[in-house]
């Protein structure tokens, strides 16, 4: 049994808790503030890629709607391939791959060719012929170039009556508009809307085939996408990382933004910093630990070899297996042991030596008038000898009692001063009138009688009673005199008290 090893044994506990509860809020701040980032983080995101798309779109469409209102261009009576060399101007000007008119039937010039075509099978056509409004194709590939393009068709000065008007967008121009340069962790690309028909968003299966993305459901993105709505998944690419797929409708566009967040590469040097902070936590939790527990084996160890070597006296009687719990009762049994050597085990009052200690001090400290009361209760050897000594243990223990209740003031001090001895200490009274009052109630409180069923045996209060002036204010010169008085008192004929008289 040993207090310091159980305290370092509670502090180890406490701060491995506090550690754990530490690193568990540092887990819980930085994943918080992680997702934080990274809800600001593709925010920041879309607005940047949507601006720019956007600047692109409205480029391209205001090119459109300002060659659109040109009189030449849109003059009727003028064959399309007399008008399209107007168009070739504004070709040269904004350095732009395609661009082409058309009739309501889908006879088409363009600036890349001289012969006339038909696109009257083209979906982009007939979407905006049918809808008379500005429409965007999927992606197409331009021999050209040798590259993918996109084609923005409007309706001539808003009237799908007089044809359409065309342009390609390059999608090398729109792949570096969806770049995005504050963070490498995110990646970005685009869906075209869902339509009618069997080849429903086809192009998401560009997810499947790009990254692996076995866990998508293309049916679930369809529905979403057919409904606009904004939707998000997650899923594990082809180097087993967890990916954020985030999508949702571009403005103006008949796309669908694909913002795909790689958490691995994201948190990857973010989680040092977290585990830093956790090692710092812990390193900073033992040398504390460590300084304490130095502390305390110093502070206890006079504590350790005084419990040590008071098994010697007070034997160990606990064998609980809570060190807590031995060292408690073994405390307990000391001041029990302790006590008995300071209180009269039958009246629970301090004996004589103990009260003359605690008496002198209160006489030192306190420059008050002290009256010391030397009781003496009659009769205890007759109840002894004819009822027995356990009648007189009886008697004794009532007699404490009511003492003890009668001098009930914090500053009152008693004791048991031998057999039928008790002594008190008082200074609760007014005047010497006043403690006459009350030396009177006393002997009718401790005037009683005994009685084993045949004999009654009557007990009262013989009271000597020394008091304190300025001569006399030593303990064991007020008892002596106090003890002089209680003969007086026994002369007198018992219960009554009587005060000691210097001559």
């Amino acid at each position: 049994m040993n207090i310091s090893h159980s305290i370092r044994k509670k502090i180890t506990q406490y701060i491995l808790l506090c550690l754990s509860l530490l690193i568990i809020f540092n887990i819980t701040y930085w994943s918080y503030n992680q997702y934080s980032s990274i809800n600001n983080l593709l925010t920041r995101n879309r607005t940047v890629t949507e601006n720019n798309v956007a600047t692109i779109i409205s480029k391209h469409t205001n090119l459109l709607t300002a060659i659109s209102n040109d009189d030449i261009v849109k003059n009727p009576s003028l064959l399309l391939s007399q008008r399209i060399e107007f168009v070739r101007s504004y070709q040269e000007a904004f350095n732009i791959e395609i661009l082409g008119i058309s009739d309501i039937n889908g006879n088409a010039a363009t600036t890349y060719r001289d012969s006339m075509e038909n696109i009257n099978y083209r979906s982009y056509f007939k979407q905006a012929i049918q809808q008379n409004k500005l429409i965007i194709s999927n992606l197409i590939y331009s021999p050209i170039s040798n590259s993918y393009i996109y084609i923005i068709c409007i309706p001539f000065s808003g009237s799908s009556n007089d044809g359409v008007i065309f342009a390609s967008v390059s999608y090398a121009e729109i792949k570096k508009a969806l770049a995005y340069q504050e963070n490498t962790s995110i990646k970005n690309n685009i869906l075209n809307e869902c339509i009618a028909g069997n080849n429903n968003c086809r192009n998401i299966n560009i997810l499947k085939s790009d990254k692996l993305y076995s866990s998508l459901d293309n049916n679930k993105i369809s529905l979403n996408i057919r409904n606009k709505k904004i939707f998000s998944y997650h899923a594990i690419n082809s180097n087993h990382q967890l990916e954020l797929l985030t999508l949702r409708p571009l403005k103006n566009t008949p796309w669908y933004l694909v913002s795909t967040l790689n958490y691995n590469q994201y948190l990857n040097e973010r989680f040092i910093f977290v585990i830093i902070n956790i090692l710092i936590s812990i390193l900073t939790s033992v040398a504390i630990g460590y300084y304490l527990m130095k502390k305390i084996a110093v502070i206890t160890s006079p504590i350790d070899t005084f419990i040590k070597e008071s098994t010697f006296i007070v034997p160990m009687q606990s064998e609980s297996n809570n060190d807590n719990i031995n060292i408690n009762h073994h405390f307990n049994n000391i001041i029990s042991t302790t006590k008995d050597g300071v209180y009269c085990s039958r009246t629970n009052l301090l004996n004589r030596k103990y009260f003359i200690q605690h008496a002198n001090i209160m006489i030192q400290k306190r420059h008050n008038d002290f009256a010391l009361l030397f009781i003496d209760l009659d009769n205890l050897k007759t109840i002894n000898d004819t009822l027995g000594h356990h009648y007189g243990d009886d008697v004794i223990k009532m007699f404490a009692q009511h003492v003890t209740s009668f001098f009930n003031q914090p500053s009152d001090l008693m004791g048991r001063f031998g057999g039928d001895e008790f002594i008190v200490l008082t200074d609760n009274f007014n005047n010497e009138k006043d403690l006459i009052a009350k030396l009177q109630l006393l002997n009718t409180e401790l005037s009683g009688s005994v009685s084993n069923g045949n004999i009654i045996i009557p007990f009262s209060a013989s009271i000597g009673v020394a008091l304190t002036d300025n001569n006399t204010r030593d303990i064991e010169q007020l008892i002596i005199n106090a003890d002089k008085a209680v003969y007086d008192s026994k002369k007198k004929g018992k219960n009554c008290y009587s005060f000691y008289i210097s001559h």
